[in-house]
């Protein structure tokens, strides 16, 4: 039993020192690149924003029908409820919650940055588990698609939440899906660039983990320009 204890208590405190290395990282990539892609997205905001109001109005209704909902029990489904923004509003909300608790003279962007930090660090685990043993890796391309997708939504809800936005709107679901949509067609091009590589023992792991960190934080830093820009020319009201 004690053994089990020690045993956890490593892992808990391997996780946040790795965390708080990728948050050093992302803090400063993230401080460097923010007003230049700030100034990026602000030009696509008028375009952005109707679309996904657009999009969320119409996903929302459709995620709540009983089919939609046996769908996330069928096996590689995941990532479909995760893509249009089926998340825990409560556990996003609690997340949050406890994040300005433990950090409450800290900037919005700077709460963000943590969310983002934790987030890669989880799809790298992700990656590892998925590539560690090659022959499988393949095979297990659905499980690690379903996680990241799931990690995506739940990262991008918070971060909304952050910037005071309610993660119950449905203009969520529409920035989740378009998120999703603009990131898994670069992820899924640089895996399926990867898959052969990603057999090759020891290789395949160190692949999938930076592969999956690099894109976690790169929605991660989209989304943080999205909803900065947002705030700055804002069509929703602010919670």
């Amino acid at each position: 039993m004690t053994s089990s204890f020690n045993s956890s208590d490593s892992n808990r405190n391997t996780f946040q020192a790795v965390t708080q290395v990728m948050q050093a990282i992302v803090t400063v990539l993230d401080n460097a690149t923010a007003s230049t892609g700030n100034a990026l997205v602000s030009t696509l905001q008028p375009f952005l924003e109707p679309a996904t109001a657009t999009v969320g109005s119409v996903v929302g209704p459709l995620a709540n029908l009983p089919f939609m909902k046996f769908a996330t029990v069928l096996p590689g489904m995941r990532w479909l409820m995760a893509a249009i923004g089926q998340v825990n509003v409560e556990e996003v909300r609690s997340q949050v919650d406890e994040l300005r608790h433990q950090y409450p003279l800290e900037t919005k962007r700077a709460l963000a940055q943590r969310v983002m930090a934790e987030t890669a660090v989880k799809a790298a685990g992700v990656g590892l588990a998925t590539n560690f043993i090659p022959p499988v890796a393949l095979a297990l391309a659905l499980v690690d698609i379903g996680a990241i997708a799931a990690l995506q939504a739940n990262m991008i809800y918070r971060i909304a939440t952050i910037y005071g936005y309610s993660p119950t709107d449905h203009d969520r679901r529409g920035e989740v899906l378009a998120i999703w949509l603009l990131s898994s067609t670069t992820g899924g091009m640089l895996k399926s660039g990867l898959s052969v590589a990603e057999l090759i023992p020891g290789l395949g792991a160190i692949l999938g983990v930076a592969s999956n960190a690099t894109l976690l934080y790169s929605v991660g830093y989209f989304a943080c320009r999205y909803y900065e820009t947002k705030r700055s020319a804002p069509t929703e009201i602010v919670v």
